[in-house]
């Protein structure tokens, strides 16, 4: 009873247009649902941090320049990658729904070093191999085929959703986490290549720091059941399987602010254009104003170990769909 009138209190304080300050979180990895999707968010203070990745780091690429970073204000971030089942419950729309606008788009990609469309890509039998390529269907298992401009898209109904339904206080929004917000919430306080230590890559696909965080080329055939993509060419797996696909939120452990699946799983879209990072420090960066691609970020169920790193950048146009693509979102105060 009274975590019911407690309740009932914030969200007359928060319907009043007062309150603001209590909607902000009090310590890292603090958790509220502030939505009716159920959407787990864990609260990001402000701070500062290293982004970027030392010269001496495995895997490391160019594009990784190490300078400081300070963010101003604190935002909530989701727990998990956004799933099947909240996609669905805020849009409309299925995973299918989403294969067939990746079967049906023309746009050439630059995929294994070859202009492809994405079913050329996804090796479908046809315009209409819906089945074929949408394996690993479940309400809890985080959406794919989406594009960057969908999940912005997702961000922007979410928010009406939720002002509409008397959840959000005037000035904040949900919305595709910035690049440096999203490093500094992967990290989570930590300063090594993963936020459970040091990477030290024993081949491709085999990582150990990564076999208790993380769903990625090494493992994420284990215990995989039901339709997927064939893992058996894989190069030097920690642990060798015959088929994998995208993963149920949630099985791994969590970084210290109580964040999963942020490295591995599905990469993850940020707001941010693709850009090299300057050298020196820098305030709440949010990236050039244009440009033709969007970056993201994390790793996933079917790549190599060193690309789930907090500090592994990755670009491509908004408008990709992918089956090893997703995102989540985070909520902050409109800028």
């Amino acid at each position: 009873m009274r975590v019911a009138i407690v309740f009932a209190g914030i969200l007359a304080a928060l319907a009043d247009g007062v309150g603001q300050d209590a909607f902000e979180g009090s310590k890292p990895g603090e958790m509220r649902s502030f939505s009716k999707f159920k959407i787990a968010m864990r609260w990001c203070p402000a701070g500062e941090f290293w982004m970027g990745s030392p010269e001496t780091e495995p895997g490391r690429d160019h594009d990784e320049t190490l300078h400081r970073v300070t963010l101003t204000r604190g935002f909530w971030l989701g727990e998990t990658e956004v799933t099947q089942g909240q996609w669905k419950a805020v849009t409309g729309r299925s995973l299918r729904d989403q294969a067939r606008r990746m079967l049906a788009d023309p746009t050439l990609y630059r995929i294994g070093g070859k202009d492809i469309t994405l079913r050329e890509a996804m090796r479908a039998a046809g315009p209409d191999d819906v089945a074929g390529v949408a394996a690993a269907e479940a309400p809890n298992i985080p959406i794919y085929y989406v594009s960057w401009e969908e999940a912005a898209e997702f961000c922007a109904k979410l928010t009406a959703a939720e002002r509409q339904a008397g959840w959000l206080p005037a000035g904040w929004a949900y919305r595709l986490p910035t690049e440096a917000e999203w490093e500094y919430a992967c990290r989570a306080g930590t300063t090594t290549a993963t936020y459970a230590g040091p990477l030290i890559p024993l081949g491709e696909n085999n990582a150990e720091v990564l076999n208790a965080i993380a769903w990625y080329g090494g493992n994420s055939s284990v215990g995989y059941a039901g339709r997927g993509w064939t893992t058996v060419n894989w190069p030097n797996q920690a642990f060798p399987g015959k088929i994998a696909g995208p993963r149920r939120v949630g099985q791994k452990a969590p970084n210290p602010w109580g964040l999963r699946d942020t490295l591995g799983n599905l990469y993850e879209w940020v707001a941010d254009v693709s850009a090299y990072y300057p050298e020196e420090p820098t305030v709440d960066p949010r990236g050039p104003e244009t440009g033709s691609k969007r970056l993201f970020r994390g790793g996933s169920w079917n790549h190599y170990a060193t690309m789930s790193r907090a500090a592994r950048r990755f670009e491509d146009l908004p408008t990709l769909r992918n089956h090893h693509l997703g995102f989540r979102v985070a909520l902050a105060r409109e800028q």
